[in-house]
This record gives structure tokens, C-alpha cells and sequence, in this order.
């Protein structure tokens, strides 16, 4: 029986079908991501926000190999990655510069801004593909949390009604590092569902499950003991609520030394060469941290 605490994606529908959604809760893959590059809190529970986002986001779309949430700007933190494969195996990295990370959280106006605060300008945007082909939606970092970024590029290019209660807790000495959430979208109103419900009915129904999502308590969020389905009964257990199979979530990470060597072979031979140290190469997986000591022989020169 599959374990739906943590590490999990559970989809729902709710009002028959009316509305869609994924409830996460992401537990010890947060602490691999994050604790195996040591990283600092704030960028922590970045990360941690970025990686629910992009385990709700690509459970809500249909895609083949891998789908990326990355975020570049000019801030503190220049880069942030998250992907997450098919098969459910999730990695992440960030990238920052140490001496203005330091100086925006001793900064005051952290609280009014955090998004802003930290990464300054820049853009979000998540990238998959489907039937051979490329699909990338983009948002500007304009809002004060990644999430409300996430919910703007809906309200502007997708045209969805969404609504998303999401909740980070970094390690109190109790647990490791916590981030959930419960996304809900509204399903177009079309033909069939009109022969069903007025649109009037329809948006009351959503109304009150927005109501309903908005109750929701990061205590709940947070209780390992409490399962994501128990969680959303609790939430729309009048709402004609339905589960589909969860999905485990994972720390998985595709680095190998055939990919190395492809990606240096990609380089000129004079590149490569300038690269080597005592006639090797050495690179160091930004995901995982793994090192890969190559050598000219190697190459096949």
C-alpha cells in the first residue's frame, strides 16, 4: 500500500468533476535536495516552494522525460532549478551569491517582498514536452512569493481559475524540512457541462471550494500523521470528492559519466584541452554533487 503522508502527489476531482487539483507534501526529498549543498534557510525554503510548484504544475499536465521549473534573475539568487521526471524521481540547485544573500536577510524589508528582496528581477518558467513537442510558459517575478508569480501566469496566458495553499517549514530540531500544498483548478464551463449545472451553479460551487481551500491550516499541511486523503475529506468531503492513484515523489538524479562526456564533447578540442589539469577534467554535478574526473583518454584523444 502506497505510503500518501509524504513525498506524495494525490489528484482529486471535486463537484463532479467541476474541479480539478493535486494535493503535495514533500518531506525527506527536500532535506536530500537541500542539505547535500548545505544550503541556508532562506534558500531552502525557496527551493522547497519551488519544488511543490513543480510537482503540482507537471502532475496537472501531460508530458514525456522531464519537466523544469527555473527561475534566473539579477538578484541575491541568480538561479533556482527544480525538475521532475515522469517517473516521479525529483532534483533541484540553486545558485547564489553568498555576500548579498547575507546582506537581504539582514535587510529589514524582507517580509514586505521576499521574491523581489531575494531574487530582484527576473523570470519564472517551467518547460516540458509532449508528442515530440516543446511547451514553456514564462511570468515575470513581480509578485511577493513564487506561488503568487505561479497564479499571475495562470490569470494571463492560461486563463484557468486556479487557486493554490501552499506552506514551507524549515527544520525546528523536531523534523527536517516540510513544504505542501492543495492546487485547485476550475474546469472550463462547456457544452456538457451545461446540460448538467447552470453557469451560475458553476462558479457558486467553486466560490465555496475556494473558501474551502483557503481554510486550510499549515498545522494540517505539516502533520506527517495526517495523509493527504484524510487531508482533503476534511476539506470537500461534501463537495462529491474523488481520488485518482497517488504518486511517490523521489530524489533521483540522471548524471552519469556517458552524459559528461557528451556534454564535453559538445566543447573544441582546444577547450577540452584548456580545461584538463594534469591532463584531466574535472566536473561536479550541480544537482547532485557528484564528481566526474575525466581524463583526455577518456574522450578518445
Amino acid at each position: 500500500m502506497t505510503d500518501t503522508s509524504e513525498n506524495i502527489v494525490q489528484p482529486y476531482l471535486i463537484d463532479s468533476g467541476m474541479s480539478r487539483g493535486q494535493a503535495v507534501r514533500l518531506t525527506s526529498v527536500l532535506d536530500t535536495i537541500i542539505g547535500q549543498h548545505g544550503y541556508p534557510e532562506s534558500v531552502g525554503r525557496f527551493l522547497s516552494e519551488a519544488a511543490v510548484l513543480t510537482v503540482l504544475l507537471a502532475s496537472s499536465v501531460k508530458y514525456d522525460g522531464v519537466f523544469s521549473l527555473q527561475i534566473q534573475s539579477d538578484g541575491a539568487i541568480s538561479m533556482l532549478v527544480i525538475d521532475l521526471t515522469t517517473t516521479g524521481q525529483i532534483r533541484g540547485y540553486a545558485r547564489f551569491d553568498e555576500a548579498a544573500l547575507k546582506q537581504a536577510e539582514q535587510t529589514p524589508d524582507e517580509k514586505e517582498n521576499p521574491v523581489s528582496h531575494y531574487f530582484g528581477n527576473g523570470t519564472l518558467a517551467f518547460m516540458t514536452e509532449h508528442d515530440g513537442q516543446s511547451y514553456q510558459g514564462v511570468v515575470a517575478l513581480e509578485k511577493a512569493s513564487l506561488t503568487a508569480c505561479v497564479l499571475e501566469y495562470f490569470r494571463q496566458s492560461e486563463q484557468i481559475d486556479t487557486e493554490i495553499r501552499l506552506a514551507v517549514d524549515a527544520p525546528d530540531g523536531k523534523h527536517g524540512w516540510i513544504a505542501g500544498a492543495v492546487l485547485l483548478q476550475k474546469m472550463p464551463f462547456d457544452a456538457k457541462t451545461a446540460e448538467l449545472l447552470k453557469k451560475e451553479e458553476v462558479d457558486d460551487l467553486w466560490n465555496t471550494a475556494t473558501v474551502l481551500l483557503k481554510s486550510l491550516q499549515d498545522s494540517e499541511i505539516f502533520n506527517t500523521t495526517l495523509s493527504l486523503e484524510k487531508l482533503l475529506f476534511r476539506l470537500f468531503n461534501r463537495n462529491d470528492l474523488h481520488f485518482f492513484m497517488p504518486k511517490k515523489i523521489e530524489f533521483g538524479c540522471r548524471c552519469s559519466k556517458e552524459k559528461v562526456i557528451e556534454m564535453l564533447k559538445r566543447f573544441s578540442l582546444q577547450d577540452r584541452k584548456e580545461m584538463a589539469v594534469d591532463g584531466a577534467i574535472k566536473i561536479d554535478c550541480r544537482f547532485c554533487g557528484k564528481s566526474y574526473t575525466l581524463t583526455l583518454k577518456d574522450l578518445g584523444e
